[in-house]
């Protein structure tokens, strides 16, 4: 008898879990598109471009949440038919009748990590990518529109108008900022023309009759100039930025590695450097410009390896959430004894959006600055542990 009836809400859930995975992964995906043709300005073919990398990144988001929607809707309307009830009267004790369904749900966990690690190395950066490749596409649209585009790097362009090939920029004025500080550099031209460069990943500014101006610095540059910028200073994004969330499980331990030496070797030459300063009487090197930018850059290495030592536990804690909001739902479900999907549902995930994503973003920003363990981001999974327990016990009792 169990046996069948595990079978029953087995097939169930799937059949239900696999129908809303779609729809809802289907929903964040074209929200997600959506987003960066608003906010990047980006084309037709671009957006197709970005399907791919999009979907693990919506996969990883709708995995949790139409697992615990598929599990309280079915064990939420067998409990409501006192099917439950009737396989608990006959002997058979409640986790018995939870546990293929947890079974199934340590697996999911499995792929959703897997999809995790693909969405952080392979989606975004992706994405990036094709934000970056079209970058022409995107300063052309927004200058045709607003006549001024500028990115949060520090390149910006303002414009009088388009010639009539749609191509020639009229008037502009260009600014760009170097990333480490100093004079920006102003150019003005007649004229202006946008090309990309994708192997050198460079934006090709040809000039036109142009005035060049850095601080005290001006000169007069007739004729055709190209000026080139990066494309990472063009557009928001970037691709290989080196930032920890951007590297696959398997790169974690030699990234870890390589930042522990870079911070030891700044460490040695900061203290061969006070150590000759004591020796030879330069007290000011103690405390100059030089001693405080090597503190900033061992600080922001440190930084770098507490990040480095936390993503691949928050990877894993955030895929095996799946196998926690099942073990939390399951015996919610039945208790409410509810037919109703979006009710069971709705009783499920509020103690959920009250205790794990709280729980979880609080030890993910404390182990990202390295006050806590990185195993601390665990703490969400648990917290719904505890809840679950607690849940499976009164479902004993009655």
């Amino acid at each position: 008898m169990i046996g069948r009836f595990n079978l029953y809400v087995v097939w169930e859930t799937t059949k239900l879990f696999v129908l809303a995975l779609v729809a809802f992964t289907a929903l964040i995906m074209l929200a997600g598109t959506i987003q960066q043709l608003i906010s990047q300005g980006l084309g037709p073919m671009a957006i197709i471009k970005l399907l791919p990398y999009v979907l693990p990144i919506s996969l990883q988001f709708a995995l949790p949440a139409t697992l615990l929607f598929a599990v309280c809707s079915v064990y939420g309307r067998v409990s409501a038919d006192n099917e439950v009830l009737a396989v608990m009267a006959s002997g058979v004790p409640p986790l018995k009748i939870i546990t293929p369904t947890l079974i199934a749900s340590v697996i999911l966990s499995l792929v959703a990590v897997w999809l995790n690690d693909i969405a952080f190395s392979w989606g975004r950066p992706g994405i990036n990518r094709v934000v970056m490749h079209s970058v022409e596409q995107v300063i052309y649209g927004v200058l045709a529109n607003q006549r001024s585009y500028s990115s949060a790097q520090g390149l910006s362009i303002h414009i009088h108008g388009i010639g009539p090939d749609g191509r020639e920029l009229l008037l502009p004025t260009i600014t760009t900022r170097p990333k480490a500080g100093g004079e920006p550099t102003t150019i003005s031209a007649q004229s202006a023309r946008l090309s990309m460069d994708p192997v050198k990943e460079v934006l090709r500014i040809e000039l036109i009759d142009s005035e060049l101006e850095s601080g005290s610095f001006m000169a007069t540059l007739p004729g055709e100039r190209v000026y080139e910028v990066q494309l990472s200073d063009a557009t928001k994004k970037g691709t290989a930025s080196g930032h920890p969330s951007e590297f696959a499980m398997r790169q974690f331990e030699s990234e870890v590695r390589k930042q522990r030496k870079s911070i030891g070797e700044m460490q040695e030459i900061l203290a061969a450097r006070t150590a000759m300063g004591l020796a030879t009487g330069r007290y000011d090197w103690l405390d100059d410009g030089h001693t405080y930018e090597s503190l900033a850059a061992i600080t922001v290495g440190r930084n770098r390896l507490y990040r480095l030592k936390t993503e691949p536990w928050r990877r894993w804690a955030s895929g095996f959430s799946c196998l926690f909001f099942v073990w939390v739902g399951i015996p919610l479900a039945i208790w409410m004894r509810s037919a109703d999907h979006w009710t069971s549902f709705g009783a499920c995930f509020l103690p959920i959006l009250l205790l794990y994503f709280p729980v979880f973003a609080v030890s993910l920003d404390y182990a990202k600055d390295g006050s806590w363990s990185p195993a601390s981001v665990w703490l969400g999974n648990v917290v719904l542990l505890t809840a679950g327990a607690v849940g499976l016990r009164n479902l004993y009792r009655s």
